[in-house]
């Protein structure tokens, strides 16, 4: 029994602190690129007032759900590259597609603003002083 419970703490803690960004099969580390969202997650036990923004899709193929968890960053291949976001804080949510050219080697970071029952999604290049908008409209 002891050994038993062991284990599962052990799965656990390898879990808590393994990368939680999603990785597809075939993309060699060096040729990827680093998206990440801007989540917020400062409010401890008070989880209902987190601002959790995730990556639910990359060129139309599903990477997260409810049995394989929700990524907030993930490595993608370079190119044009067209995603679906989804915003959850409480009982608000929205989802929505950006679109952007993914250079091999660079980070970028997609952002969002709440503005009363609105939220606005764009796509930067991280750590870029100048906070300058990449991404282009879907469908086109």
């Amino acid at each position: 029994m002891k050994l038993l419970v062991v284990f599962f703490l052990t799965g656990f803690l390898l879990g808590c602190i393994a990368d939680s960004a999603y990785f597809p099969p075939g993309l060699a580390k060096e040729d990827a690129v680093y998206l990440k969202a801007d989540s917020e997650r400062d409010h401890g036990i008070f989880q209902g007032l987190d601002e959790k923004l995730y990556i639910n899709t990359v060129n139309g193929v599903s990477i997260g759900g409810f049995f394989n968890g929700y990524y907030e960053s993930a490595y993608i291949e370079p190119g044009l590259t067209e995603i679906d976001v989804g915003f959850y804080q409480g009982k608000v949510k929205s989802e929505r597609c950006l679109k952007f050219l993914a250079e091999k080697g660079k980070s970028y970071i997609i952002r969002k603003k709440r503005e009363a029952w609105s939220i606005n999604f764009w796509i930067e290049l991280e750590n870029d002083i100048n906070t300058n908008v990449v991404n282009l409209p879907c469908g086109e």
